[in-house]
């Protein structure tokens, strides 16, 4: 018994060497345990049940993980050496579970046998707490189970664990906001925006009225959806007529408009969203060939076609619309000629401004 108690005592000296070196950076150390228990002894014709005071010696050598040497005296004396593990880190009430090797002294059964165990630390204070536990020791002699349930007090003297084992969580990099727009520099999709102008979820300035002038240079603020603007954010005002030629072909004796033409009859719409004050009138043009009443009612067919697709597929306002068929009143060129009869053929957008041209 003398020398396990001696090679016990010369391992946990060499432990509290390492913990004393390790508890600068972990705040790990060492912890003295005195308390009582009582022991259910499963051959009781070898010794009877009996309780005693015990007393531990340990080392914790990191947040969770210790070392603990125990010795009780009764009937006979008990000591073991066992690993402890502590769900929570030590100053922390925590269950804790231990498993080592003993030996009894002065009893017939008295060879190394094996200890399992587990319990409950109740901290008071940084280094004082309240342990209650029990042990199951397993002696091989006899295939048995010794039971011995104890509470004691412990008292840990690694300095201010608590502190020491909480290490501060790393602080996460700021994240860059270049133009202190509060949009971060990867959201940013305006990452110069000027100082103290309001922004939207992307970073960029206020546009209310979507004409690409930001609301604080905006002198007008309420412009209508797509209309042309200068760099006060106001409308450019259309001041002469225009005519847009449109190079839509139709078959003979036909006014259906296919989409091939779309492009071009969209000229006009952008045109006259570009300037909301505008009216047009689609004037329908026919070659010489045929009835002249005939083509005239053709040619006003073809015009109202194109005037209808102008509305339907780009949504113009049919207010602002309207359809003229001309027959072959205006030719552009000489209907003598092949070439001639396919240039009078012809649509065309006449685009009226209700403001007069600056004399």
């Amino acid at each position: 018994m003398k020398k396990i108690l001696t090679n016990a005592v010369g391992i946990l000296a060499i432990l509290f060497t390492s913990a004393g070196l390790a508890e600068e950076e972990d705040g790990i150390g060492g912890y003295l345990t005195a308390g009582y228990n009582w022991f259910e002894m499963a051959n009781k014709s070898s010794v009877d049940d009996d309780d005693a005071v015990f007393g531990a010696i340990g080392i914790q050598t990191t947040r969770h993980w210790a070392y603990e040497l125990k010795f009780s005296e009764f009937e006979a004396s008990y000591l073991n050496l066992s690993s402890v593990y502590r769900l929570q880190p030590r100053s922390e009430n925590s269950i804790f579970f231990k498993g080592g090797i003993g030996r009894y002294s002065g009893i017939p059964d008295d060879g190394i046998n094996f200890n399992l165990g587990a319990g409950f630390e109740y901290y008071t204070n940084d280094n004082l707490s309240l342990v209650f536990g029990v042990d199951s020791i397993y002696q091989k002699e006899i295939k048995a189970f010794d039971w011995v349930p104890y509470v004691g007090l412990s008292y840990f003297f690694g300095g201010d664990n608590r502190s020491a084992q909480v290490k501060p969580k790393a602080q996460k990099p700021a994240l860059l906001d270049s133009d202190n727009d509060s949009v971060i520099d990867s959201l940013d999709q305006c990452p110069d925006s000027v100082a103290g102008a309001v922004v939207n979820a992307h970073g960029c300035e206020l546009d209310g009225d979507n004409d690409g002038v930001v609301d604080r240079l905006d002198s007008c603020l309420e412009t209508p959806a797509g209309a042309k603007v200068d760099d006060k954010g106001c409308r450019i005002i259309l001041t002469e007529n225009v005519s847009i030629d449109l190079h839509v072909q139709f078959a003979t004796n036909s006014d259906v408009v296919t989409d091939e033409y779309r492009s071009d009859i969209k000229r006009v719409a952008d045109f006259m969203s570009e300037y909301p004050d505008t009216n047009v009138v689609i004037e329908g043009h026919t070659d010489s060939m045929g009835k002249a009443s005939y083509n005239k009612a053709l040619s006003k067919k073809r015009a109202t076609a194109v005037m209808q697709y102008l509305v339907s597929t780009f949504g113009v306002d049919p207010a602002r619309v309207s359809a003229d068929g001309k027959g072959e009143e205006s030719p552009v060129a000489d209907n003598a000629s092949k070439e001639g009869r396919a240039a009078n053929r012809r649509v065309q957008a006449e685009i009226k401004t209700s403001v007069s041209k600056p004399q």
